[in-house]
């Protein structure tokens, strides 16, 4: 739940145009992004320039991004679709003579695009919290639903339920552990 916080924090900081927080923010996620990237460019130079480009983007359209979201999911949406246009442009470039490298790039391109192992992990990421909320005692399961689902603040939930305010965040923190150990594969 902490982390969950900072994120968010991290998310609104960076909205608000705060280039400390998005330095950070690059310090510490620019190695995984130029791996993701060189894993389907194979070119160091290239994956630099995509991931270089990614973050620029990122900064340039903070103020469309929704602070009730983490920056990584948006970060990684954008170093897919720009990995996906410089991959196309590879593929096309009638230069390029080397018809093996060609090939890779068409199949490194395919592997981007294809939505239906994004469906798959969707299908089984649904399955696992399924089985993850079935777990929450009925207590927990009340609170979180109310916090999360029908976005009710934790004074408004102790009222509804006549509870302490202390309880509802001790169930909340509790149903989003036991989401973090279920769901630990997908995280």
């Amino acid at each position: 739940m902490k982390q969950d916080r900072e994120e968010l924090m991290l998310t609104k900081a960076i909205i608000d145009g705060d280039k400390s927080s998005f330095n950070r923010f690059y310090s510490n996620e620019y190695k995984r992004a130029l791996f993701y990237v060189n894993q389907y460019v194979h070119d160091i130079i290239t994956a630099e320039d995509i991931t270089q480009d990614s973050f620029t983007a990122l900064w340039e359209k903070r103020n469309y991004l929704d602070p009730q979201f983490p920056l990584l999911p948006y970060l990684y949406s954008i170093l897919k679709n720009k990995s996906i246009n410089r991959l196309r442009k590879l593929t096309n470039d009638n230069r390029l003579k080397n018809e093996w490298l060609k090939k890779e790039y068409q199949a490194n391109l395919s592997a981007l695009m294809d939505e239906s192992s994004d469906a798959v992990i969707q299908f089984q990421l649904e399955e696992h919290i399924s089985k993850a909320f079935k777990e929450l005692p009925d207590k927990i399961s009340d609170s979180f639903i109310l916090s999360r689902v029908n976005g009710l603040s934790y004074q408004e939930i102790a009222d509804k339920k006549g509870i302490s305010v202390k309880v509802v965040e001790y169930h909340v923190a509790q149903a989003l552990k036991l989401f973090r150990e279920k769901l630990k594969e997908f995280l």
